[in-house]
């Protein structure tokens, strides 16, 4: 076990310990002990979203070289495929993580250079997301403009539209570009130079 918290970034995620059988998360950004921490995990009654993972349900641990983001694919307790992704706040921390999992729960860690099309993979579904959005954005901004656009029933609808009639058409259009310009970089440099990984497997896979 390591008597230590990580502070990171992820969805609803703040913090974690690596205890002798899992890995807990906390949304918690409490200045917890290790003990408070776990006690504070063990309680029913609270306010912070948690989420453990088995070691024995972990499939693989994989980050960039030159990243801190990690991402840990494990089986949830109704056997699907669950994924964790998350940045460590401090640089120094991703590296400790790694060598814990590797030298006391014996995981095996293998580098590999990500082939060009799964260097590029998520940020061409991202843009395959960009384009429409756009486009469905932009009339609705015109129908705002215009005044033809109906009043949205739902709260996430409202916001919606009044970010969307901030922008105005153009608005719309200028993000839409530069969100396509983004990826359509990435996309480029990574199908170029395509990364390199570390990954981390359990044991006896």
């Amino acid at each position: 076990m390591l008597d230590k918290i990580f502070r990171i970034s992820g969805n609803k995620i703040a913090s974690f310990i690596a205890d002798e059988e899992s890995l807990k998360f906390s949304s918690s950004t409490s200045n917890f002990t290790v003990e408070g921490f776990r006690d504070s995990f063990g309680k029913t009654l609270s306010l912070s979203n948690k989420t453990e993972i088995k070691y024995e349900k972990i499939k693989s641990i994989t980050k960039e070289d030159s990243e801190n983001e990690v991402k840990i694919i494990y089986k949830t307790m109704v056997g699907l495929p669950g994924e964790c992704e998350f940045t460590f706040d401090d640089a120094p921390d991703c590296e400790e993580f790694f060598q814990y999992m590797e030298k006391q729960q014996y995981f095996m860690r293998i580098n590999e250079t990500l082939s060009p099309f799964r260097a590029i993979r998520g940020y061409l579904i991202g843009l395959v997301i960009v384009i429409p959005a756009t486009y469905f954005s932009y009339t609705v901004a015109v129908s705002i403009a215009n005044g033809t656009e109906s009043e949205p029933s739902s709260s996430k609808s409202r916001i919606f539209n009044y970010v969307v009639g901030l922008l105005g058409p153009n608005g719309v259009i200028g993000v839409g570009i530069a969100l396509s310009a983004y990826l359509l970089y990435r996309i480029w440099t990574r199908y170029k130079q395509p990364p390199s990984i570390t990954k981390l497997i359990p044991p006896n896979s």
